[in-house]
């Protein structure tokens, strides 16, 4: 590089690797000298003998006097300039350590956390960075925290051999959601165009196997499934029923987790002495909590006014028809009514990620798996449990076209939907002027061999027909 001396000359610079030196004679006007430049140095343009930029140390933070012409720097000097400036950098946080130093341990105690906190594109993404990342990831002591973040892409669409294979690592590494949502999918879902009645038993029994598991590491959400089970006798006949130990589950969720679901659950137990001695204010007392549970969820409060919203508009659009004058065509404009108030809840609420799994299942638009001659799902629109033998469910005893797996979700559906629907409530609308044409509900009820929930008052606390007959403030709690 040309720098333009005081004499109008050109001096050539050439970077060495000794000490930097300078020449100390000038070239003579109008020849070319050649002047040492220390490397790592920035040289400047002078404008009347004064440089415009610093030297690379002073740049770095380390001082380094302005030095005339001819001047000779020492090396100590050189020395403490870089001192100084290495210092500086330390200080500032720009020393990065090696990767590749940090023990295998270190790296699985990492992956642990990014496997508890990490989207599935992080996590992944930081496996295939080098085959030894991909160990640490796989490890199991990484895999043993892996949670529902990283297995949020795991759904009943996406659930290839990849996909099942890294969950069946999970579990074996001990990941407490992985055996949940594994042991769901064994005991849940299955396809009765593909399966024989004994590959879904043996399924069945490592499901069931699976979730016990899950229990046992402290998942509330498992604690809820095997109650179920237990209630209804899931994965074995009729007499298999144990509501005593389903009452169990359900207080020990309950007491460990506070679930609302358990407390629910428990609380019409304990009105109705199913599986456990008969104690209503108790009930009472934890299904008043397990609503506060609700109320203080924004998105439950925000969907049962949708829901009600929507449920007024289709009403309103129903009545203006006034052609609704026998209990087929009020059956009709009922289920509209509560297909529109559905519509309205889903859009303010989201299925947890394994009850998604299972909805998408047997969803004909996503997987189109086939459910067992003569099994049915549960009517709430954020459960997916379906049923293992026919007539497991409980249907509701008002009208008999809804079935449920347990006393919780039909509160809940009671709530979103199933209030606007029941037969009951059918004189309230206006569209049926007497009872007439009651005897036609058989027509409705179907099998007759199914249990029957007592009657859909069991949601609300009373029956849509002694509403008025209660004071106002119980009656609103009820509706």
């Amino acid at each position: 590089m040309g720098v333009t001396t005081r004499g109008g000359a050109r001096a050539c610079v050439v970077g060495t690797g000794s000490t930097a030196a300078r020449a100390d004679v000038p070239p003579a006007r109008g020849t070319r000298g050649v002047v040492r430049a220390e490397p790592g140095r920035r040289q400047s343009r002078e404008r009347g003998g004064q440089p415009l930029a610093a030297e690379g140390a002073a740049a770095n933070g380390a001082a380094a006097p302005v030095r005339g012409r001819g001047a000779k720097r020492s090396a100590p000097a050189v020395s403490d300039a870089l001192e100084g400036a290495s210092t500086a950098r330390r200080r500032a946080g720009e020393a990065v350590a090696d990767v590749a130093s940090l023990p295998d341990d270190v790296l699985e105690v990492v992956f642990g956390h990014l496997a508890r906190d990490a989207s599935p594109a992080q996590y992944f993404d930081a496996m295939l960075t080098s085959k030894r990342f991909r160990d640490a990831g796989m490890s199991k002591r990484a895999l043993s925290n892996v949670g529902e973040k990283v297995l949020s892409r795991a759904t009943a669409e996406n659930w290839t051999e990849g996909a099942s294979a890294f969950a069946e690592a999970a579990v074996d590494a001990g990941s407490v959601f992985a055996a949940f949502l594994v042991g769901s999918v064994d005991f849940y879902c299955r396809d009765a165009r593909r399966e024989t009645p004994e590959l879904a038993a043996a399924g069945r029994t490592r499901g069931a196997s699976l979730l016990a598991r899950a229990a046992v590491a402290g998942s509330p959400d498992a604690h809820h499934t095997l109650a179920i089970m237990h209630f209804n006798g899931s994965g074995g006949k009729r007499k298999d029923k144990d509501p005593e130990t389903g009452a169990a589950f359900c207080a020990r969720g309950n007491i460990l987790f506070g679930s609302a679901n358990a407390k629910r659950e428990l609380g019409h137990c304990l009105q109705d002495g199913f599986g456990v001695e008969q104690d209503v204010p108790l009930g009472r007392k934890l299904l008043a909590e397990a609503a506060a549970a609700d109320v203080a969820t924004p998105a439950m409060d925000a969907a049962v006014i949708a829901a009600t919203v929507a449920a007024a508009a289709a009403e309103e659009r129903l009545r203006k028809r006034n052609d609704i004058n026998t209990l087929n065509a009020a059956v009709a404009a009922a289920a509209e009514v509560s297909a529109a108030a559905k519509h309205a809840a889903e859009q303010h609420l989201t299925a947890p990620p394994v009850a998604r799994f299972l909805l998408d299942w047997y969803d004909p638009n996503v997987c189109g798996n086939v459910l067992q001659p003569g099994t049915h799902a549960c009517s709430h629109p954020l459960c997916g449990r379906v049923e293992t033998r026919r007539h497991e469910f409980r249907r509701c005893s008002c009208c008999g076209r809804t079935r449920y797996c347990s006393r919780s979700c039909q509160s809940l559906d009671w709530r979103l939907q199933h209030k606007f629907a029941c037969l009951p409530l059918l004189e309230l609308y206006g569209w049926i002027e007497s009872d007439t044409e009651s005897q036609d509900t058989a027509q409705v009820h179907g099998g007759g061999d199914d249990e029957e929930f007592p009657s859909s008052s069991l949601a609300s606390g009373a029956s849509s027909n002694n509403l008025a007959a209660m004071p106002a403030a119980d009656a609103a709690a009820a509706r």
